[in-house]
């Protein structure tokens, strides 16, 4: 995995499409292989989101708030946290591993159309 190139194409893609922030990319197990800031997301976190995406539980406690999942498909993943409005989505990626984003409080587009267009960005690069 080139994490210079998916670096700089991830600014990239932010500068098109505003409101997506922190990006991780996550095995099956939730192992974090890449993330662009070390303090977004941890392995632990990584494996209790995995847990409750792979297993469609109706919600996932992420740092000290919880997100009520909207979607959580085998290709795509959406949870959006009621009281803040900011929001949690991904995606799997053609190698089996799986990008992971937080979208910041009202940030257009909805998560479930956001976890599509990340989909469409990363499903060759990763």
């Amino acid at each position: 995995m080139d994490e210079e190139r998916i670096k700089s194409e991830y600014v990239t893609f932010q500068e098109e499409n505003p409101g997506f922030g922190n990006m991780a990319v996550l095995n099956r197990d939730g192992e974090v292989l890449f993330r662009l800031d070390p303090n977004f997301i941890s392995d632990n976190e990584g494996k209790i989101l995995m847990d409750a995406w792979l297993n469609r539980k109706p919600a996932v406690e992420w740092t000290t708030k919880r997100y009520p999942i909207l979607s959580w498909e085998d290709l795509q993943f959406a949870a959006r946290n009621i009281k803040d409005k900011d929001a949690l989505v991904g995606c799997i990626t053609k190698s089996k591993n799986y990008i992971v984003v937080h979208m910041e409080a009202g940030s257009k587009p909805a998560p479930a159309i956001a976890s599509i267009q990340l989909n469409r960005w990363s499903w060759d690069k990763i």
